[in-house]
């Protein structure tokens, strides 16, 4: 995460895209200028917004990253915005697994939701389980004595290589 942000430079909130194999997907959407306090009719509004984004190009989950300059520890906007972010997670088909903090000093998690049991379940239908220890996507070869790396495409990143999420 900390190539992607490495430090705050303006308040700001981006909203980040994973499939089901927990990689993150070639897009971000990064919303300027956010208020100190959440608009409840405002964030309910980027829900549906993110509904038909999720419904659109197959999200599994998203992840929010709150931007603002200061200290690394989370004040009382920023546990606002982290409740009023964690609230979408019960919008239909939208699954938000963490809210991190992008301050002066870095990218931090200030909420971090246990990953989906049918994340895990299909995963390892197709043979693959998310290895936040092997920083990434894994899969068993030759009955489990050696693991293969595996990316579902070049141009993403797997969040877990840069910042474990579990």
């Amino acid at each position: 995460m900390a190539e992607l942000l490495p430090v705050a430079v303006r308040r700001q909130l981006w909203t980040l895209f994973f499939d089901r194999d927990d990689v993150q997907l070639p897009m971000m959407v990064p919303l300027e200028g956010i208020p100190e306090r959440p608009s409840r009719s405002a964030v309910l509004a980027w829900g549906r917004a993110l509904e038909a984004v999720v419904a659109e190009f197959e999200v599994a989950w998203v992840s929010f990253v709150i931007e603002r300059p200061g200290g690394a520890e989370p004040n009382d906007s920023d546990r606002a915005w982290c409740e009023s972010l964690s609230t979408l997670d019960s919008s239909p088909g939208l699954v938000v697994r963490s809210v991190l903090g992008c301050t002066d000093v870095g990218v931090r998690p200030w909420v971090v939701a246990p990953a989906a049991p049918a994340s895990a379940a299909s995963a390892s239908i197709a043979g693959v389980s998310s290895r936040a220890d092997q920083g990434g996507l894994s899969r068993d070869i030759g009955g489990g004595a050696r693991r293969e790396r595996i990316q579902s495409s070049p141009r993403r990143l797997a969040l877990a290589e840069v910042l474990p999420l579990r």
